[in-house]
């Protein structure tokens, strides 16, 4: 699966079913060349402008599904945001 592929999914929350939103970056570990995390927009954060909202850092061993049409995580509905 390429990375653009990934960033057309929809990331769901299985804990609450909350739609989390798009897959706006990634985090690389290049030593392992491994995936560490996915950083979703904050809410109300702009797509192509800066903004203060938080971002949420997903670690990728938080996914439960990668599917064809969504990637389905399992985290606290208080998990933490990216500074």
């Amino acid at each position: 699966m390429k990375i653009s592929d990934l960033k057309s999914l929809r990331v769901v929350n299985l804990e609450n079913g909350k739609v989390l939103g798009r897959i706006h970056d990634l985090v690389l570990d290049v030593n392992e060349g491994t995936v560490k995390a996915m950083i979703l927009p904050g809410e109300g954060k702009w797509r192509l402008f800066s903004s203060t909202e938080k971002e949420l850092e997903v670690p990728w061993e938080k996914i439960r599904k990668l599917g064809k049409d969504v990637i389905l995580v399992e985290v606290a509905q208080s998990w933490p945001l990216k500074e």
